[in-house]
């Protein structure tokens, strides 16, 4: 009885899903590098299997039918085909039987399943007569084997194929219990075993054959194989889907005639030497294994069904035949005589890796310890590997494959998984819940006998010559951290004394484990070759991984009360001696794995430790009474720990691969047990400097450089702990002001003394400034999480105070401590509104109360710096010294970013500070405004002076703003502030900056406290003020300006007559904005325009307020009308009705401007077509073909900078109507341009059938599509470049642009690249530049938009069809670069000039230069110059 040798107990297993199972199996056999290929089972094949089991007789002849007509449905796979046509004609033989039979049609028209099982058997034992009778004929014949591969591929295939599918309906208990099957399986046998025989003499016939013997081996080869595949899968269904009898007798010979299929056909292919067919072998094993194990899943009636008995014998044949392979190798390897060797180490070597993938989904935890077992008798017979005559390459192979097999066991099965616990019943759950526990205790015992085993015998991979001797190391380090897992985690059997024993064992070989997996990477460095490496880096993850997995559940048996004592006490003990070995891993020969193991495994456990440490002091003092004895072992390992790291750093400073690794690692180790923790550790103390009568020992080294290369690090830690806290509150978060107050601050103090001695030189104290500005950077990490507000954080704020106004020393403090402030009062508030605890309510208060202190400090701090700038400012009235004026420029440029920050942090408190006292303050602020407001007036003192006014009332907005923005003011603070701001709106008597911070207060309210700004009697007030002032708006405040307007329209009623003569009124002021220079303003104008729109609420009298703007006298206002049509058009035509209809009618009105010669004009109105031909519908755009294919025609000449415009306006019109109607319509002088777009459109549908599609953009954003002059068709390849005639198409060529003009001297081209070089191109590209044009690199707006990458599908639009007329550079016939003064060419090309001869102002790129404007000089302008001062 197989049951009882396998020894199995079926009735408590309990099971996954079998679609996880496969998908897990074949993920830890690609992470292993097994090549057993067992793969998923396919859903339909899982789908197949359960038939017999879970089907319904109905659904079973409804699912027949269905299958039936797949089978004969037909696809563009020649498998179909086949298979259909042959299904087709076992349907028509089976109707011929039945007439055959006088059977009438009508009575059942559909075939049944056993009817069509007949038919394709007899089929099948036809046919292998048949190709008997080819394969004896083949010798001789090498047509024959030729037909003999046709036979099979397009008859064999199917045939097997649809008995597969049809098999399981066969099967099905509706059907007589599968009695037809039972009865024919000797059959069926017979039949896949001579296929078999057939399979194989194909390959063996094949390799004797005469002519053509290479062509007719790989024919009859590739049948073969798929001839065995398909075997394979018809064996398996069958094997799984046939019921036991009932009878006792016909059972055994049952079982026999399975055995000697199975035999056949999957374990004959287990050791096939083509690795196709062996994986299918083992493809089919593994749905064996997993069939029969989520077998007992089902119910109580379906687990006794006949099917599911005979699952299980035929998983068992599959063990026992697995087990007989080892038994079969130990016996020939322990033999005096060692016949076939090598065949025995193969087969099993097959078997191995069928068992690595197949053991964790045996139903029985039984088998895996048996299998386990017979892995520990191969390693200890198989030996050591390399030594001995046959202890070489194979050896080692097997030993590999032994480990990768007893991993396999030791992972985690499916009567582990938690899922399979989940069962109906709860009579189920309590009988799994104790079968459970047994075989954990089971798996344990054998995790202990494994442990023990390993760690006396390591396998000595490093002697081997075995090529992937260094995956031996690896999987051995596998099977070590998987037995300590087992032994800590898993055993929980209803046996304490043995769940604790266990414990207790893993605990105490724990440091003989950690030492052998720490040993692995001193092996794998030890090696000569490249490899060492990388096999240094995977022995290095898995002490990684042993750590991390390991070490947190050591150490959680220290603080568990509850436990035995003595678990307790093994734990700390283990815990202790690990010391020693982790930091072994600080030695030298280790190095090539530091990268990996410093990071990882030595800062994992570094951590884990002081997370303990840390949980022990945050528990409290009731807590604390018993472990502070092992709470101070545990601060003293910490210490042993880090600086032993430390003093590594020092050793290593010249190396800078190991220095990095180091310093990687304690940035690490800092993020892991927290900031406070490790200055508690480090001793930062200066050999140099006296403390006392005596010099202080540190860790510092001899150069003097010390420890202060942590602070860099603890910055960035400081930033990490920032977003984990964000995330949770973590512990290592938590820290106290003390701390900060005390420890840290010493050492800032320290470092500035330090700078003041006048010994030093002006770099020493330098470094020592830089020092100071670092230890106060720490104060971040300080305010995240602060645990002692209560007590400490007045006492840190006084100091903070007094830190801030030693800003003139120190002007990076500010905001270092301006963005401390700042975290922690979003910390505290966001603590306090999240869980609004007795603590976090407290915190909050007691910031509230401390911020009156910090508060008037940060606004004299703003005044101070303001005052910093005037000084500045009229130092640079009384000095010509244009170095001296460039640093005091810096300065003042730094102190406004000062303010700001400043700023900043003062709205964040003041949203938290009593309301009494920012009351307060913002009088004050407006008091002092009124005032600088009236001095200014009245001042007739010099430039100097009317800076610094400027200054101060630029800083007193700010600081207005900032209390708008932290939302705290109430209504009547906010119309004072409002009525001081007015006036400085209205006026443009101030300086320019004046006004604009004005706007930006009034921008502020209207943002912040928009019902102050919607009532009906302030909305009139707001909007008289805007109308009046838009004569006196200074350029710089426009983007404000709209801003202000724009919320200001938010408001309006459209029913309010007064509200909608507004918009007439500043429709003026908003168009004329879109053509400004500064990109922000143009935005803000275009979304001004979006929210007139709104407030119109009436699209047809909304543009015919735009159009008025039409008849302006300057161009500048009716290219301004043409684009605000152009945006409305691309927000609104795709969804609103109404403006849909008038396209046609604006396209109409917009087309008279055709004939305007402004170059602006014309740019705006092709834009506008560009829109509406996107836009219109197709009935609406035909009729107005003419006039618009007309009208842009008329810019299409050489000089004009529009032409790839126009050539994308055509192609789009081409796609909707042909060439056939868009050619009529162009002028006779433009043909050849139609002509060659046409060409180059069958071009491309050439390459697009070739497989050579040419990559496409597509535009969606409204700025992409004016400034766009990339088409998505042919990437902008119509026009020719310059004046050799190249164009896009001619660059991928590779002509040299010599063989354009080979007759002339000197020809003059624009600078191409060839297709090559464009794909090659990396790196940072400025457009504008590339066009010629002049970028103000520090304008952050205009570089986001020019700067941009170069990809490997952007071929060379850069550098060809630019609308810019640059002058061309010019080549000899060589290629050489000829260079000119440039005034000829231009005087001999009057063209030349009038490109740069633009009244187009905008179409310049405008400058910033001290505050003004200036135009970019042409190059012909440039060259006249340089002439004249000559």
């Amino acid at each position: 009885n197989t049951d009882t040798a396998m020894g199995r107990n079926r009735s408590g297993s309990s099971t996954t899903m079998a679609s996880m199972q496969s998908t897990t199996a074949a993920s830890q056999a690609s992470s292993m590098g097994i090549g057993s290929g067992s793969g998923n089972i396919n859903s339909s094949d899982l789908a197949l299997y359960d038939i017999p089991l879970v089907t319904s007789p109905s659904q079973a002849s409804t699912d027949f039918e269905q299958l039936l007509h797949n089978l004969q449905s037909i696809s563009v796979d020649p498998k179909s085909v086949r298979k259909a046509a042959c299904c087709a004609a076992l349907i028509e033989t089976v109707q011929e039987r039945r007439q055959n039979q006088n059977q009438q049609q009508q009575q059942q028209v559909v075939v049944s399943p056993n009817e069509l099982f007949l038919a394709t058997l007899a089929a099948l034992t036809s046919l292998q007569g048949t190709l008997e009778q080819q394969v004896k004929r083949t010798d001789t014949d090498t047509e024959s084997n030729n037909n003999s591969s046709n036979e099979v591929e397009t008859t064999a295939l199917p045939l097997l194929e649809i008995l597969r599918q049809i098999l399981p309906y066969v099967a099905h208990p509706s059907n007589n219990h599968g009695a037809l099957l039972l009865h024919q399986f000797g059959t069926v046998s017979r039949m896949l075993r001579m296929f078999v025989a057939l399979g194989y003499a194909y390959t063996a016939s094949s390799s004797t054959t005469g002519t053509n013997k290479a062509t007719s081996t790989a024919v009859a080869t590739s049948g073969a194989n798929a001839l065995l595949r398909q075997i394979l899968k018809t064996t398996t269904m069958l094997l799984l889907i046939t019921p036991s009898s009932s009878s006792t007798t016909t059972t055994q010979e049952a079982e026999k005639e399975m055995a000697k299929l199975l035999h056949a056909t999957i374990i004959r292919m287990f050791h096939d030497v083509r690795p196709k067919v062996r994986k299918a072998a083992f493809g089919c094993a593994m749905d064996v294994v997993i069939v029969a194990s989520s077998s007992n899943s089902c119910s109580s009636s379906s687990s006794s069904s006949p099917v599911v008995q005979q699952r299980k014998v035929i998983a068992d044949f599959l063990w026992e035949y697995c087990h007989a392979v080892i038994t079969q190798y130990k016996s020939s390897s322990s033999g005096s005589k060692k016949k076939n060797d090598s065949s025995n180490s193969k087969n099993l070597i097959h078997i191995l890796r069928l068992l690595s993938t197949s053991l964790p989904y045996a139903d029985d935890v039984r088998i895996r310890v048996r299998f386990g077992d017979d892995c520990l008798a191969l390693m200890g017979g198989g030996g050591e590997g390399g030594s001995g005559s046959n202890k070489g390459e194979v050896s080692m192979e097997v030993i590999r494959e032994t480990l990768i097999t007893l991993l396999s066991c030791l992972e985690k099965g499916e009567e582990d998984s938690d899922d399979g616990l989940l069962l109906s019943s709860m009579e189920q759950e309590v009988d799994t819940t104790k079968d459970t526990g047994k075989e954990d205790e089971e798996i344990s015992k054998f995790a202990a006998r494994a442990l023990a085993f390993l760690l006396q015998h390591r396998p000595n991979a490093a002697n081997s010559s075995f090529s992937s001797a260094g995956d031996v190391n690896v999987v051995y380090g596998r099977c070590l951290m998987g037995c300590v897992e087992r032994m800590l985690v898993r055993a929980n059997s209803g046996d304490e004394d043995g769940t604790l024993a266990s414990k207790l064992l893993a605990m105490k070989l724990l440091p003989n484990v950690l030492t052998s997996i720490l040993h692995l990477c001193d092996e794998a460095a030890e090696g000569e070759d490249g490899s060492a490496a990388n096999s240094a880096e995977m022995c290095g993850s898995e002490f990684n991984q042993f750590v991390s997995r390991v070490m947190p559940i050591v150490t959680s048996y220290f603080n568990n009360v509850t436990s035995n004592n003595n678990l307790q006490r093994v734990a700390i003990e283990a815990v202790s001696n690990c010391i020693d070995i982790i930091r072994q891993a600080l030695k030298i020969q280790y190095r090539n794995a530091w990268g990996n193991i410093l990071p990882g495994g030595y800062a994992t456990f570094t951590s884990t430790l002081a997370l303990n440490l840390l949980e022990m002091r945050g528990a409290g003092n009731e807590a604390n009474n018993g472990n502070s004895e092992l709470e101070g072992k545990l601060q003293s390992w910490l210490k042993e720990l880090v600086v032993s790291l430390l003093r590594l750093r020092d050793d290593v400073e010249k190396d800078g691969t190991a220095r990095t690794a180091v310093e990687y690692a304690t940035s690490t180790v800092m993020r892991g047990m927290g900031l406070e923790l490790f200055l508690s550790l480090v001793d930062f103390t200066d050999d140099h400097v006296d403390i006392g009568d005596k010099k202080k020992e540190s860790l510092n080294t001899e150069s003097g450089a010390g420890l202060w290369w942590l602070l860099p690090l603890m910055k960035q830690s400081a930033s990490a702990d920032a977003s984990a806290l964000a995330s949770s509150s973590s512990i290592t978060t938590r820290s106290h002001l003390s701390f900060f107050q005390g420890r840290v601050l010493n050492l800032a103090r320290r470092c500035d003394a330090a700078s003041a001695d006048g010994h030093r030189t002006a770099a020493e104290a330098s470094i020592q400034k830089q020092r100071v500005v670092e230890v106060w950077s720490l104060l971040y990490y300080f305010c995240l999480h602060p645990i002692d507000m209560k007590e400490n954080f007045a006492a840190v704020a006084k100091t903070v105070v007094k830190a801030l106004s030693d800003h003139s020393r120190y002007p990076k403090l500010v905001p270092v401590i301006c963005g401390s402030l700042k975290s922690l009062a979003v910390g505290v508030t966001g603590r306090a509104e999240a869980n609004p605890s007795a603590e976090a309510t407290e915190d909050l208060e007691v910031l509230s109360n401390v911020s009156i202190k910090i508060l008037p400090s940060l606004f004299k701090l703003v005044e101070t710096l303001n005052e910093s700038q005037k000084t500045n400012s009229a130092d640079d009235m009384d000095t010509d010294d244009k170095s001296s004026s460039k640093e005091k420029q810096a300065i003042r440029q730094q102190n406004m970013q000062l303010v700001e920050t400043v700023t900043d942090t003062i709205g964040q408190l003041a949203q938290i500070c009593p309301r009494e006292f920012l009351q307060n303050l913002f009088k004050k602020v407006v008091q002092r405004l009124l005032v600088a407001t009236t001095e200014n007036g009245d001042n007739t003192g010099g430039k100097a002076s009317k800076d610094a006014q400027a200054v101060r009332m630029c800083s007193l907005l700010g600081l207005g703003q900032a209390l708008v923005a932290s939302g705290s003011l109430d209504n009547n603070s906010v119309s004072l502030l409002y009525r001081a701001v007015r006036p400085l709106v209205r006026s443009d008597e101030h300086d320019s900056r004046v006004q604009k911070r004005a706007y930006k207060v009034l921008a502020e309210i209207c943002e912040k406290h928009k019902e102050f700004v919607t009532s009906e009697e302030r909305l009139n007030e707001m909007t008289d003020l805007m109308v009046d002032s838009i004569v006196t708006c200074q350029v710089s405040a426009r983007h404000m300006r709209l801003k202000c307007m724009a919320y200001i329209v938010q408001g309006f009623d459209s029913s309010n007559q007064a509200h909608m003569a507004v918009i007439p009124k500043i429709m003026g002021e908003v168009l004329l904005c879109l053509k400004d220079s500064n990109a922000k303003t143009r935005e803000a104008a275009y979304q001004l325009l979006l929210e007139m729109a709104v407030a119109r609420d009436d699209m047809t009298d909304y543009f015919k307020i735009i159009l008025a703007a039409l008849g302006a006298k300057t161009t500048h206002m009716r290219s301004a009308a043409v684009m605000a049509l152009s945006r409305l058009t691309f927000e609104y035509a795709r969804h609103d009705t109404t403006v849909q209809s008038l396209l046609p009618s604006l396209m109409q009105t917009v087309a008279f401007l055709f004939d305007d010669s402004s170059r602006e004009v014309t740019k705006s109105v092709i834009s506008f077509v560009r829109v509406c031909v996107a836009a219109m519908s197709f009935d609406q755009l035909e009729p107005l073909l003419p006039e618009i294919v007309g009208g842009i025609m008329k810019y299409n000449k050489g000089r004009d900078r529009f032409r790839a415009k126009i050539k994308i306006i055509l192609k789009k019109l081409v796609r909707l109507y042909g060439y056939d109607t868009i050619a009529p319509l162009v002028p006779e002088k433009d043909t050849r341009l139609i002509t060659h777009m046409r060409k180059l459109t069958e071009r491309t549908a050439r390459r697009k059938a070739a497989g050579l599609q040419d990559g496409q953009s597509v535009v969606n954003n409204f700025d992409d599509m004016m400034e766009s002059d990339e088409d998505d068709s042919d990437d902008g390849r119509t026009f020719m470049t310059g004046v050799t005639g190249f164009t896009k198409m001619t660059s991928m060529t590779g002509k040299s642009m010599k063989s354009a003009k080979s007759k002339s001297v000197v020809s003059g081209a624009r600078s191409t690249m060839t297709g090559k070089s464009a794909k090659s191109t990396s790196g940072p590209r400025i457009k504008a530049e590339l066009q010629g044009e002049i970028l103000d690199m520090l304008d952050s707006s205009k570089m986001a938009k020019s700067v941009r990458f170069a990809d490997a599908n952007m071929n060379d639009n850069d550098f060809s069809d630019d609308d810019d007329g640059m002058d061309d550079m010019q080549f000899d016939n060589q290629g050489r670069i000829i260079i000119s003064d440039g005034l000829q060419k231009v005087s001999g090309d009057k063209g030349a000039v009038d490109d740069f001869d633009s009244e187009d102002d905008d179409e310049n790129l405008q400058l910033k230069a001290g505050g003004g404007k200036r135009r970019r000089v042409s190059k012909f302008e440039s060259v006249k110059v340089a002439k004249a001062e000559r």
